[in-house]
């Protein structure tokens, strides 16, 4: 079995000669950039839905494709049914889809998306207490999890009961930050998260600056 590709937070697109193609493959996805008659022309797949862009670039700057974090604040549906007794603690990691977008650099000038790339696991949707926000299933795994193919980034949990009554959480909030992703062997990571159960809900804990993440 080949090993998974690495993910890499930040992908440099060369630009290709006038006539001429690059090929990329990051993360298990398949970029075209092709340079044609007044432009250029895009073309992704994710082995599943392929897409296709027209660009009107300039000389004077550069592509990367870059794993952004969803802007929304993300709720976890787990596929495993989460239990916790009074003062109960329940360790794990879960995993968040990344967002391959496309970004125009220009010296002077701040970084621009041009194209963001959601996966189909982000769903988009409307509570009338919380607002807009993305779910996403996820497994709670017990150890870190093994690369794979997919953009997402691994993070580590601790859910808490300091309650009186047995949590049983129908969902996991989660919110991360650009700033806060890192790569870690091959795959991407962040700050592990600590959330409290406060009767219906968990309400999540700033991240913990300087807890390392022990895959």
């Amino acid at each position: 079995m080949e090993p998974s590709p690495e993910l890499l937070l930040i992908v440099v697109i060369p630009r290709p000669e006038r006539g001429g193609s690059v090929r990329l493959q990051p993360g298990g996805c398949e970029l075209v950039l092709e340079s044609v008659r007044g432009g250029h022309t895009l073309l992704w797949s994710d082995g599943r839905t392929s897409r296709r862009f027209a660009l009107g670039l300039v000389d004077e700057g550069r592509l990367t494709l870059e794993l952004r974090a969803p802007r929304l604040p993300v709720r976890v549906i787990t596929r495993d049914v989460i239990s916790l007794v009074p003062g109960g603690r329940l360790r794990g990691y879960l995993q968040i889809p990344l967002v391959p977008s496309l970004v125009w650099h220009r010296d002077g000038s701040r970084p621009s998306i041009l194209i963001e790339l959601p996966p189909r696991e982000l769903a988009a949707e409307w509570d009338d207490r919380e607002g807009h926000s993305f779910r996403c299933p996820s497994s709670l795994h017990s150890r870190f999890p093994m690369r794979s193919n997919d953009p997402c980034a691994v993070v580590p949990v601790v859910l808490c009961n300091p309650s009186g009554t047995v949590a049983s959480p129908p969902h996991v909030p989660l919110q991360l930050r650009d700033a806060e992703l890192s790569e870690l062997r091959g795959t991407v990571v962040v700050k592990p998260r600590r959330l409290r159960w406060v009767g219906e809900r968990f309400a999540m804990d700033a991240p913990r600056d300087g807890v390392p993440v022990q895959p």
